[in-house]
């Protein structure tokens, strides 16, 4: 409906254009047209006859717009209750989260339990590996209820005076043992000052950066630090990973988009990270920045206002 519609706009805004070139076009010929005959009766009909064709131009081009205006507003109604159904659904969401997620809870915790049973090796190869992907589900289930909640505004910021250096001291320890599984060496630019923000969100979006930089960077390494911009602090989050082509950039804080090697291993990833860290930024008023270029790695940072005593 939403393609026909604006197709709809589209040929009355072209024919808009087209009435207004025929009846500029007459009101000229009718203003010059005593320049070319000498015959004041002639001079008279003709000109008679051209307003006549102006003032019919003139009706269907009012109509027209009439018809032009009618069609925004449809379309304008038919945006709206597409936001309100969108906005319904992640109320809906955001409402039965503990229903969806309960039953997945449940299942890992039997899945726990069959593991510590005794089962035969092979028997103990299947509960675990069960328990793993009941565990991919969960966050994967618990990812979409989050955006859908943002989405409905059931989240608050919280914001609160607290101490930078201590909030990225304490991720910073939880980084350095998930990069060391992997492989990666990870490094800390230890901060200072305190910040004006919702720590537990603010820790929610850094997570994300890190968790991003964990799952494409198969080498290397990844820094975590900060940067001061005037009143801001910036946290940034750098890796040695692939990098995201200059078109691929904007599109990656969209849901369900990724930038991916062709050769990259799959993983149980949606694309929902980065979805989730443009809503809390925007929810919060931090900006986040990004620079990457493929085959050199990629950064993302957040900026947050410095605490100057007035707030």
């Amino acid at each position: 409906m939403t393609t026909r519609r604006g197709t709809r706009t589209a040929e009355l805004e072209a024919e808009n254009a087209r009435l207004r070139k025929i009846r500029d076009a007459l009101i000229s010929h009718v203003e010059s047209g005593s320049a070319r005959t000498l015959d004041p009766y002639s001079v008279f009909e003709h000109s008679v006859i051209l307003a006549e064709q102006v003032r019919e131009r003139t009706e269907a081009l009012n109509q027209l717009m009439d018809d032009l205006r009618e069609s925004n507003s449809a379309l304008e109604q038919a945006r709206a209750e597409a936001e309100r159904a969108n906005h319904a659904k992640s109320r809906f969401l955001a409402a039965v989260s503990h229903d969806l997620l309960q039953p997945l809870n449940a299942a890992r915790l039997f899945a726990d339990a069959l593991r510590e049973e005794g089962l035969p090796e092979s028997a103990e190869g299947l509960v675990r590996s069960l328990g793993s992907s009941l565990e991919d589900v969960d966050h994967l289930l618990g990812t979409l209820v989050d955006i859908a909640r943002l989405d409905a505004g059931v989240i608050e910021p919280d914001p609160s005076v607290f101490s930078l250096g201590d909030l990225l001291a304490n991720l910073a320890g939880e980084f350095g043992q998930l990069a060391s599984r992997k492989g990666l060496g990870f490094r800390y630019v230890s901060a200072t000052g305190q910040v004006w923000s919702d720590s537990r969100l603010l820790a929610r979006v850094i997570r994300n950066f890190f968790s991003n930089a964990l799952r494409y960077t198969g080498s290397g390494r990844i820094l975590m630090g900060c940067r001061r911009r005037g009143r801001n602090m910036e946290i940034q989050v750098w890796d040695t990973g692939p990098g995201i082509p200059g078109h691929q950039q904007a599109e990656i804080f969209q849901e369900f988009r990724r930038a991916r090697p062709q050769d990259a291993a799959p993983d149980s990833g949606l694309g929902l990270g980065l979805a989730i860290v443009d809503r809390i930024a925007s929810l919060l008023d931090h900006p986040v920045t990004m620079v990457s270029r493929p085959g050199h790695g990629s950064m993302f940072g957040i900026s947050i206002p410095l605490f100057d005593g007035t707030r």
